[in-house]
């Protein structure tokens, strides 16, 4: 009778410590999937106070309150992202992996050149680093003249 009273002593114990070790574990990582070009919301489990992203030119986050981060996929690729809260102590260790858009995107290789196309419904040029550096050069000239002429009107309009 008292083996197993031991037993059963050593099985709680061990269950407990087994209990308290894992409420002090940092958190795990967990891959979160972002569309380039999009946003996506991430719920973090209590209030953080630090936000770090491995590399900000794949993905930048913006803080939408303590607990809601919005995470933009800026270019391909994979990077983490690192919650801590005011104590420094960790609340989520995210592999941030930015990709293609699944059910639109086009790519077209010519020669040693890639071309990016969305086909939303129709198939138009989109920004990609790995694309054809001209072709993209003149893309990126055009998009920004076309954003520059919708600045002059807001501000021309009193808008900021």
């Amino acid at each position: 009778m008292s083996n197993l009273k031991n037993r059963s002593i050593r099985a709680l114990g061990c269950a407990f410590a087994l209990a308290s070790g894992l409420a002090v574990l940092p958190a795990t990582a967990a891959d979160l999937l972002v569309e380039i070009n999009q946003s996506r919301l991430h719920q973090l489990s209590r209030a953080a106070a630090t936000i770090v992203v491995g590399n900000p030119a794949i993905a930048d986050v913006s803080v939408s309150n303590a607990n809601t981060l919005i995470v933009f996929g800026r270019t391909y690729g994979k990077t983490n992202l690192i919650a801590l809260d005011a104590n420094g102590q960790q609340i989520a260790n995210l592999d941030l992996n930015v990709v293609a858009p699944q059910d639109t995107a086009l790519t077209v290789n010519r020669g040693t050149g890639q071309y990016s196309y969305n086909c939303t419904p129709d198939c138009v040029r989109v920004l990609n680093s790995a694309d054809e550096g001209d072709a993209t050069s003149a893309l990126l000239a055009t998009t920004k003249a076309v954003s520059g002429f919708g600045d002059q009107a807001a501000q021309a309009s009193g808008g900021q």
